[in-house]
């Protein structure tokens, strides 16, 4: 009866510790995408700056 009580607990645990695996997981998926999204957001600004500077340069 001990024993299977321990194999129950020892299950429980196992499976709350993948459930916060995962979420930890999840989170650190979400902020990596946040910071993609950001560096998406950069170049594109990058680019057009430097469409702009190429047209003020070839208007001198």
């Amino acid at each position: 009866m001990i024993a299977m009580a321990t194999l129950l607990l020892a299950g429980c645990g196992g499976k709350a510790e993948k459930e916060a695996a995962a979420k930890a997981e999840a989170a650190e998926i979400e902020q990596t995408e946040a910071v993609s999204s950001q560096i998406d957001s950069t170049i594109q600004e990058i680019e057009a700056a430097a469409m702009k500077l190429d047209t003020l340069l070839n208007d001198l």
